[in-house]
């Protein structure tokens, strides 16, 4: 199982643990490193365990076995009042019989840290961006004013860690992409470790320092954005984080750079470049990953492969083209030409390419 590289100051750390629920199990041998600042999210579909993961952190559900510790201390059974840690879930669970401040300042009252209390409700009402909102209620303001407060009244206390269980889903796109930078701006402004869990991987590789990207209860990859969307280490990474062309070789040679494969649908080999510790031999059978953006049409190409347009779809700057072709479905994601229209109609016939430096080699796994 992947686990992340060794952080020089982890103020958290999952070692081996699993859940199981009637002896089914949630969250299988999971273990990662967080350093202390970082933005971490967990990334997976619905019932991949990343929920149940950061329950366990946050102490609303106890590891079956494996320990979890911050800052050096197991903290596995230790009850949720008892850890420095602050939650913003989706539903936000603010109080509706007070106001806003009052929200933010519960935390504070409830610790009995009433030492400054005012300058720090309305410092970090000010960092939120809701000076001026102190004496609302909270079905008074919008769903992005709401969850600015659910925030401050995280933040307020100072926690080690902060969890995030999904808090935009409900909101409108536009408005979920202006709280994606403000939460990385004011996660940044006060240096606090943000775990955030979502199963959107646009929101995952804006936002995040390091993807662990979560499947059926295990961590398959856990790196930094462009690690994971660049070079994915296993199928479900690859067809999950993003679109990819995911098509079936076999290793005709290896070299110390690399290998030469044949793609199912043509008799060609093609030569492609791989780290020399990847563990592939002659006549393995293996994925490879092309990004839609990497496949060119109808220009000067390095692995030429004729295609036939199936259909297209214009998103803004970028038109997407489905494409048959010998090697099997491609798609082919192209920057739009103002005043072109759509250049290649569907039925047209067309050359298709990527250079052998855009290609990510996946060895094949048991099952797949």
């Amino acid at each position: 199982m992947p686990k992340s590289e060794p952080s020089a100051q982890p103020i958290l750390q999952i070692e081996k643990v699993t859940k199981e629920f009637g002896g089914a199990k949630a969250v299988e041998d999971v273990s990662l490193e967080v350093a202390e600042g970082e933005f971490v999210t967990l990334l997976g579909p619905s019932g991949c365990g990343k929920s149940t993961l950061l329950r366990m952190m946050a102490g609303f559900e106890t590891p079956t076995s494996g320990r979890i510790l911050m800052r050096g201390k197991d903290m596995s059974r230790q009850p949720a009042y008892d850890r420095e840690i602050g939650l913003v879930f989706q539903n936000l669970a603010l109080f509706p019989h007070m106001n806003v401040y009052d929200n933010v300042a519960f935390g504070l009252r409830a610790r009995r840290r009433t030492d400054g209390l005012d300058r720090k409700v309305r410092d970090m009402l000010a960092l939120v961006g809701l000076e001026g909102f102190e004496k609302r209620r909270t079905g008074e303001i919008s769903g992005g004013q709401r969850q600015r407060v659910a925030l401050a009244r995280s933040l307020v206390t100072s926690p080690d860690v902060l969890l995030l269980d999904e808090p935009l889903s409900a909101l409108d796109l536009k408005l979920r992409r202006q709280l994606q930078v403000e939460l990385k701006r004011i996660q940044k402004e006060t240096g606090i470790t943000f775990i955030f869990v979502t199963h959107d991987q646009e929101e995952a590789l804006s936002m995040s320092d390091r993807i662990a990207v979560m499947c059926a209860g295990q961590v398959e990859q856990f790196g930094s954005a462009v690690e994971t969307y660049h070079h994915p280490r296993t199928r479900f990474v690859a067809q999950f984080v993003g679109e990819t062309n995911l098509l079936v070789a076999s290793v005709t040679g290896r070299r110390a750079d690399g290998a030469d494969l044949r793609l199912e649908g043509v008799e060609r080999t093609i030569p492609v470049h791989f780290a020399p510790d990847m563990a592939v031999a002659p006549g393995d059978r293996v994925a490879i990953s092309i990004r839609p953006e990497y496949l060119t049409i109808g220009e000067p190409q390095e692995q030429p492969v004729q295609a036939t347009v199936r259909s297209h779809s214009f998103s803004g700057a970028t038109v997407t083209y489905a494409l048959d072709s010998a090697i099997g479905r491609l798609l082919a994601q192209v920057p739009f030409q103002p005043g072109q229209g759509h250049p290649r109609p569907s039925g047209a016939h067309v050359s298709v390419g990527w250079a052998s430096s855009d290609v990510t080699v996946i060895p094949e796994q048991p099952g797949q």
